[in-house]
């Protein structure tokens, strides 16, 4: 077998395993959107409740409804504690991916590399060969001339 050829299936496998873990990767990009998207929403109810609770502390507020505030932020404290972990597991897992990813791009590009490098060998191998063809051929005419005369 070529070892063109060889390099050429080594390459096939790298391209599908690169495939894969771009797949992986695009999976693990929208897991993390996903959870920022959630954490941000609860970050933002957890301001807009803020917001309420500080306005009703300067009016004239039951002390039900400022119960009920303080109860639903210490609800969500954790909640956004728990969320945050979440994104960040999520963002390790897509940078790991990312970082997978980009050495198998590395990988194909040097056996694409050593690929062009052989083809441009057996090139210029070919060429050499071709040459020393075309004087072997000269000489024979050479001498078949000379033999004549």
């Amino acid at each position: 077998m070529n070892p063109s050829m060889k390099l050429d299936r080594i390459k096939l496998v790298k391209d599908n395993e690169a495939e894969k873990i771009r797949g992986a990767y695009q999976d693990s990009e929208q897991q993390f959107e996903q959870e920022a998207t959630h954490l941000y929403k609860l970050l933002k109810k957890k301001e807009e409740v803020e917001s309420l609770y500080t306005e009703s502390l300067y009016q004239k507020t039951q002390v039900q409804q400022l119960q009920a505030y303080q109860q639903y932020l210490n609800y969500l404290t954790p909640t956004i504690m728990e969320r945050q972990k979440k994104v960040n597991q999520a963002r390790q897992n897509m940078y790991e991916l990312q970082d997978q990813l980009t050495d198998q791009y590395i990988e194909v590009k040097k056996i694409e590399k050593i690929i062009e490098k052989r083809k441009q060998k057996q090139s210029e191998l070919e060429k050499v060969q071709e040459q020393m063809r075309m004087d072997d051929i000269s000489v024979r005419r050479y001498t078949n001339q000379r033999g004549r005369q």
